[in-house]
């Protein structure tokens, strides 16, 4: 149990070392951080990309970029 505590622990900061690079490199979020914590968790779909995207940080893709900037640009959801 401790063990998928830190899991999860270490996948949430990643989440927000991500969400922390969008709103610097892109706009800050129109919305609440776990609102945007879970609009990554979807758009974000599998372990792999996940992994491509923490071996180029502080670099995001573009298409992550632009799918961002398409979700702030409707209220973040709202």
């Amino acid at each position: 149990m401790a063990n998928q505590i830190a899991e999860l622990d270490a996948y949430l900061e990643l989440l927000a070392q991500i969400a922390d690079e969008l709103e610097q490199q892109v706009a800050p979020c129109p919305t609440t951080r776990p609102m945007l914590i879970a609009w990554l968790t979807e758009w974000i779909r599998s372990p792999e990309a996940l992994s491509e995207i923490r071996r180029e940080l502080p670099r995001l893709p573009q298409v992550l970029k632009s799918a961002y900037s398409e979700w702030n640009h409707l209220g973040g959801g709202h």
